[in-house]
């Protein structure tokens, strides 16, 4: 936590004391006391995050560092059999999990072109690249590649996924709804089935 961020949070506490002061009408002499009350937990909630914040983040480093090992394994395989469209594949996936959108584009680019017949999961990891690279929008080319991944599989998961999720965060629930009942329809032994049943529910509550 910034140091700034503990003033400003202190501040405004500050600042909503006095209004619930004033308008409860406690006396003047009692307010000295409950303004230093809330300066002190502020003072120990910031220096408290601060002594166990770093934790996380040296946390975060093997995990990155791993995943970073994982693409710089599969680029030197590739260096020797650049036409495998696997190795292709299952490094746009490790670009697409690190948040690498252009790179993982390319690389399912790459592995699309390289594979005879194309197959439903490749289409489906473009489309969803492209819809977060169009900033999380269902255009006209991420919707074709969806419908294309699905005629070769009509119960793939990366697709329906995609359309359940982005019918979910536009409030579709009903639609969301019908697309998961779709996947928990398919005889994939690897479906997260309590996930799928998880999001159902959440979607039934806002409805």
């Amino acid at each position: 936590m910034p140091v700034w961020f503990f003033v400003a949070i202190t501040l405004m506490g500050l600042f909503i004391a006095v209004l619930l002061l004033g308008v409860l009408k406690v006396k003047p002499h009692q307010w000295l006391g409950i303004c230093v009350l809330i300066v002190v937990s502020t003072s120990v909630s910031f220096f408290s995050f601060r002594q166990t914040s770093p934790e996380p983040a040296q946390a975060e480093i093997p995990r990155m560092m791993a995943a970073r090992d994982i693409m710089e394994e599969i680029q030197t395989q590739l260096r020797e059999a650049p036409s495998n469209a696997e190795l292709w594949f299952q490094l746009g996936q490790s670009y697409l999990m690190e948040g690498e959108l252009d790179g993982a584009l390319i690389c399912f680019d790459y592995a699309i072109q390289l594979t005879d017949p194309v197959n439903a999961n490749q289409l489906a990891a473009k489309a969803t690249t492209l819809y977060y690279l169009y900033q999380q929008s269902m255009t006209d080319e991420v919707s074709l590649l969806l419908e294309q991944a699905l005629q070769i599989e009509p119960h793939n998961e990366p697709a329906l996924s995609l359309i359940a999720n982005d019918h979910f965060l536009s409030f579709r629930f009903q639609e969301a709804i019908d697309t998961w009942i779709v996947l928990l329809d398919s005889n994939n032994p690897s479906l997260d089935r309590a996930q799928i049943i998880n999001s159902i529910n959440q979607a039934k509550a806002l409805m």
